[in-house]
Formats: C-alpha cells, sequence, structure tokens
C-alpha cells in the first residue's frame, strides 16, 4: 500500500516542480499593418540573490542585471513590501515600471528615474511579476511580498 502512494507523490512532483520552476512568458512583435512578425519565448526571471552577485552583508537580497545596456539593482526580494530599483546610468531613456498580481491584473505603474521605489505593502502576500521598459526593452522578475 505504501508503495503506490511514494511513487505517486514522486509523480506529481516530477510534474509540477518543472512547470513551477521555469515560468514563461510569450512576447509577439507586429508590423504596421498588425501583421505578427516575430514570436519569443521569454524565461521569467527570479528577482533573487543570484551567486557572485553579494558584495557585502547589506547586499543580501540584490538582483544585478542590464536593461538595453542599462545596469539594473532590484532589491530586497522577498520584499515585504517596499521594493528598491535602482539605475544608475539611465541616461536620457524613459523607463516605466509595472506590477502585477497573480492573476495577471496591472496594480502599480509608474515612471522609473536613477533611483525608484514601489510600494507593494498594501497588498497580499504571494508572488508578483514585475516588468521594467526601458526605451523600447522589457525585462520581466518574479517578485515575492511576504
Amino acid at each position: 500500500m505504501k508503495q503506490p502512494v511514494i511513487l505517486l507523490l514522486i509523480m506529481l512532483l516530477s510534474v509540477f516542480i518543472p512547470v513551477v520552476c521555469y515560468a514563461q512568458h510569450i512576447e509577439f512583435t507586429y508590423d504596421n499593418s498588425g501583421n505578427r512578425i516575430t514570436r519569443t519565448v521569454i524565461g521569467l526571471k527570479s528577482a533573487g540573490i543570484q551567486p557572485g552577485s553579494l558584495d557585502s552583508e547589506e547586499d543580501d537580497d540584490l538582483l544585478e542585471d542590464q536593461i538595453s545596456l542599462q545596469e539594473t539593482r532590484i532589491y530586497p526580494n522577498p520584499t515585504k513590501g517596499l521594493l528598491r530599483i535602482d539605475f544608475p546610468n539611465l541616461a536620457n531613456q524613459e523607463a516605466a515600471i509595472r506590477v502585477f498580481d497573480s492573476h495577471g491584473k496591472l496594480i502599480v505603474q509608474q515612471p522609473a528615474a536613477g533611483s525608484t521605489e514601489v510600494d507593494l505593502s498594501i497588498y497580499p502576500p504571494g508572488f508578483y511579476i514585475m516588468t521594467i521598459h526601458v526605451g523600447q526593452d522589457r525585462k520581466e522578475w518574479k517578485i515575492i511580498k511576504e
């Protein structure tokens, strides 16, 4: 009796763990007439600690990345409510931040400058998707609200 239950548990875990860990987003590009030109599959990054990105104990939950050749720092993740996004070298480019809840509803939309704070304290704990647009480029991250 125990062997079928254990086997079933192993099978379920082997199916659901890859689905949760490797989320992706599909993006399409259209021409002026509305015809689809390209289809791009984008793997969502988790804005967590990356190996080798920690310089001191103060930067415990720091993610460093680049958008449109602009260095980007996002911290802390997981967050209790206040998320900080730094663009040290944002030069004459417009940047915008959008945060979506787990149902895809837009909950935060704001412009970004050299250093921007996003307040998620009024929202319930869970997973959120944050997109940052710099010029024509866009990247997405998973944000965890505790």
